[in-house]
């Protein structure tokens, strides 16, 4: 008689994992950019911006960037 492969022996037992990249990350993100309003758009680019300047060495560019956000 065969072994039950849904048994729970105590043999070793191996398990493979596979990853499976997306077909193209970058179309997926472009359509997301595409449901965006004109308004909606705008203001993630602008968020995108502070996000840079919070970044920045310069304490006050940092300061001014982080205030903007609110």
């Amino acid at each position: 008689m065969a072994p039950d492969p849904n048994s729970t022996s105590s043999g070793p037992r191996e398990e493979a994992s596979v990853k499976v990249p997306s077909k193209d990350p970058k179309k997926k993100d472009e359509k997301k950019d595409e449901d965006l309003s004109d308004e909606d758009l705008a203001l993630k680019q602008q968020l995108e911006l502070y996000v840079e300047r919070v970044q920045d060495s310069d304490p006050g560019l940092q300061k001014m960037a982080l205030e903007s956000m609110r």
